[in-house]
């Protein structure tokens, strides 16, 4: 898709050669396939790199795929049923089929289905003199490049659903109390079965509410992952500039937020992308803006405490010392031809504790302190369905 005046005029072809064989109790016939093939109307050229899902009714994913350098795609046969088929492409709106209804008993038959293609404005290719972000034009435009070779590969990394279950070991931060109400944070460490091996804001929420928010009283940071950076909302809140690598196996996509977020908690950070396969090595990212969150929704807590044992005190300025120990790391693994997930993460979240003097017959004074928390999680094998 490099010439975007013709491709708005254009349309992807997708020829889906569906085998279905009629099979006991719906069962699934292990190696049974759902395989297609994107190419462009008019010049024929394969579509590479579009992102295919397959859908139930409840809009769940049951399966997906990308395409390859070919243009084609293969996906597991599901069940018996009725499901719609996704595609989208970095650039283009997406595009879902009609009904597709699935049904053991039929014969071997073939679908084609014509998709309109329409470009989506991209924020980050304006050159204008008042982009704010700072950066050349050349700059962003190579960013842009590299942001949208892994695309696909973001679309996908965060589901993992079709895989089965994971069992993970999660380690977390534990208060563990002493005399007189103090307390120490020690690490605890679980083994646990989930679906997803990191959990996330959708990036509608972190689009309009930041990477941090009270939930259920509790506070909680989230983490770019890759719903996060493949949403068209992330082009439109951040800045994009490559990042040179230590050797020519690596290369970064570097981002931060626009001048206009400072309002809520967000992320900078980069994304090393592995120059040999085209695939996300490791994703480095700090949160930016986080003293106004702790100053709401953290401090107030603090000051209760001391003025329930202390009386009134004065409150300094909420002390962040550095603001790179707080964030995260988190490491991509590839599982199969064109399947990624995110095998191990670690993010660092700040609570506050605090400094303080109390003198006889005077008002003392605290100084918070925010104080990194550390949360993991790996990846120790997939549970298959």
């Amino acid at each position: 898709m490099t010439n975007r005046s013709a491709l708005a005029r254009s349309a992807l072809v997708a020829a889906l050669g569906l085998q279905l064989m009629a099979f006991p109790l719906g069962a699934q016939e292990v190696g049974r396939r759902l395989s297609g093939l994107l190419l462009t109307e008019g010049s024929g050229a394969p579509v590479e790199g579009a992102h295919i899902r397959l859908v139930d009714p409840a809009d769940s994913v049951r399966f997906e795929a990308l395409s390859d350098a070919q243009g084609a795609f293969s996906l597991p046969m599901p069940p018996a049923g009725v499901y719609r088929l996704l595609v989208a492409r970095i650039g283009y709106r997406s595009w879902a089929s009609d009904t597709l209804h699935v049904d053991w008993a039929s014969e071997s038959r073939s679908l084609r289905l014509d998709i309109p293609v329409e470009p989506i404005p991209l924020p980050e290719l304006s050159v204008s003199a008042e982009n704010v972000c700072p950066t050349t034009p050349e700059q962003r435009e190579r960013a842009f490049a590299l942001y949208e070779s892994v695309f696909p590969i973001l679309a996908t990394v965060s589901h993992t659903a079709d895989l089965g279950s994971l069992k993970m070991r999660m380690v977390r931060p534990r208060k563990e109390y002493h005399g007189g109400g103090t307390y120490r944070f020690q690490r605890d460490t679980v083994t646990v079965v989930v679906q997803k091996s990191l959990s996330n804001a959708s990036p509608e929420h972190l689009v309009a509410h930041g990477y941090a928010a009270v939930v259920d009283t509790m506070t909680t940071f989230f983490a770019p992952d890759g719903d996060a950076l493949a949403a068209p909302g992330f082009l439109a809140t951040h800045c994009l500039r490559p990042v040179e690598g230590e050797d020519e196996a690596t290369v970064g996509l570097g981002f931060e937020p626009k001048p206009d977020r400072e309002d809520v908690v967000d992320v900078a950070g980069v994304l090393w992308i592995d120059t040999v396969t085209g695939g996300p090595r490791e994703l480095e990212f700090s949160y930016t803006s986080m003293r106004p969150f702790l100053r709401e929704h953290l401090e107030p807590a603090l000051r209760l405490w001391f003025e329930a044992h202390h009386g009134r005190v004065n409150f300094s300025r909420i002390q962040i010392r550095d603001q790179s120990r707080f964030g995260g790391v988190l490491h991509f693994a590839r599982i199969a031809r064109d399947r990624w997930l995110i095998h191990k993460w670690r993010i660092r979240r700040p609570v506050l504790l605090n400094r303080g003097y109390f003198a006889a017959g005077s008002r003392g004074s605290v100084t918070p302190v925010a104080y990194p928390l550390e949360f993991s999680g790996e990846i120790l094998t997939l549970i298959l369905p």
